[in-house]
């Protein structure tokens, strides 16, 4: 299957590789057909780009690299709604924002892509539990001007590199 898109232009993939976003994603619920690629083997974000829109395309990110104790509780219905039938049919992702400012990168905890990877169906579910936010920084914002100076110059180079490139 051939896709246009507007980043990446013409891209072929195949067709099992399409996720069916039931429901859509929050804001984007007309667009339910998208396929997950890397952007590069050096980064853990990963490209999740809409079929139906090729103008559309998320930068997401597994959970677990954000925050190692996330922790994803889908109500029964939602279990059922995808047909998961074991906790190793199920991807997590997190949708990653890049604002305007440098190192202004976050990724919503709250309402992750929950995909089962046995039949490529996936929804958006937002959770119950206050403690994820929507905006989790993932960047290094919160430290002092000195301890930004005095980090490693090889991974302050990678971080504004990857920022960079996903902008």
């Amino acid at each position: 299957m051939k896709i246009s898109t507007t980043r990446f232009g013409d891209i072929t993939i195949d067709k099992s590789r399409v996720i069916q976003m039931k429901g859509g994603i929050l804001g984007f619920e007309r667009l339910n057909r998208y396929v997950l690629f890397t952007h590069s083997e050096n980064t853990p974000f990963l490209w999740l780009q809409s079929i139906d829109d090729g103008s559309i395309a998320f930068i997401v990110i597994n959970p677990f690299i954000v925050t190692p104790e996330y922790q994803c509780v889908t109500s029964d219905s939602d279990t059922r709604f995808l047909g998961i039938e074991s906790p190793d049919d199920v991807v997590l992702l997190s949708i990653v924002t890049i604002r305007s400012k440098p190192f202004k990168v976050t990724a919503n905890l709250r309402a992750p892509l929950v995909i089962n990877q046995r039949n490529s169906f996936g929804k958006q579910v937002v959770l119950d539990n206050s403690d994820y936010p929507i905006q989790y920084s993932l960047t290094f914002n919160k430290l002092s001007p000195e301890e930004h100076l005095s980090m490693d110059k090889e991974k302050h180079s990678e971080i504004k590199n990857i920022s960079t490139a996903l902008t």
